[in-house]
């Protein structure tokens, strides 16, 4: 990716594939961005024609940073693939977006309001321990309430639960206060919790919070379940 700087502005121009092993190098460029004292970030999508979902958990990642630091994110030349993945996770309301008939403005504060996204899970069961499978979006309250749910569900049957964050794109900080409240739960009642599988942008967040050093973390699925004891 290109950056380019004007005055007291940025823009990065994303090629023509981002993928998420290419979203550490986006949150740094930013970051430096932002350490420049740049006032508005433009991302430039016009050469862009693919995006996965672990680029936009980036850039929320991303955003919070930049409004905790007073700077605003305009994203540019979206093509419509790549805007109806924004859409599909409610995104598309927190981004200025320009487009060819004029900026689409972010509605309200993207990160006090709550916002309509999606988190699927899906249980494995495997031996003693229920994994769950979480993909998409987590945040308060509609997918920590979901979440909360599903793991009350499975303690009713189960003492040994693994999360597995491998595909879950975003985890938001309010978020972080339910899983510790069930992970206390858990060992109350003499389970234990696990997880394995956070990529780069959720694992930075744990690290911030310490979350490590509450809950056992392992690399993947089978190196959970291989030395759960």
């Amino acid at each position: 990716m290109v950056v380019e700087y004007g005055k007291n502005t940025a823009v990065i121009k994303f090629p023509k594939k981002l993928l998420f092993p290419a979203t550490n190098d986006f949150i740094k460029a930013a970051r430096e961005a932002l350490d420049k004292g740049i006032n508005e970030l433009f991302i430039d999508f016009s050469q862009t024609e693919l995006i996965d979902s672990a680029v936009i958990g980036a850039l929320v990642f991303t955003a919070k940073d930049y409004k905790a630091h007073g700077v605003t994110i305009t994203l540019r030349k979206i093509n419509e693939s790549i805007h109806d993945l924004f859409a599909d996770t409610g995104f598309d309301k927190i981004f200025n977006i320009e487009s060819k008939e004029g900026v689409q403005f972010a509605e309200g504060d993207m990160f006090e309001n709550s916002i309509d996204v999606r988190l699927y899970i899906e249980k494995e069961i495997v031996g003693p321990v229920c994994v769950f499978h979480l993909s998409g979006i987590m945040s308060n309250p509609q997918g920590s309430k979901y979440f909360k749910q599903e793991l009350l569900l499975a303690m009713a049957h189960n003492k040994k639960i693994l999360l597995d964050f491998k595909d879950l794109t975003y985890f938001d900080s309010l978020s972080i206060s339910v899983v510790l409240n069930m992970n206390r739960l858990i060992k109350e009642t003499g389970s234990s919790l696990r997880i394995c599988g956070s990529n780069d942008i959720v694992d930075e967040l744990f690290n911030t919070l310490n979350i490590h050093q509450l809950i056992v973390f392992f690399k993947d699925q089978a190196e959970a379940l291989a030395q759960w004891d």
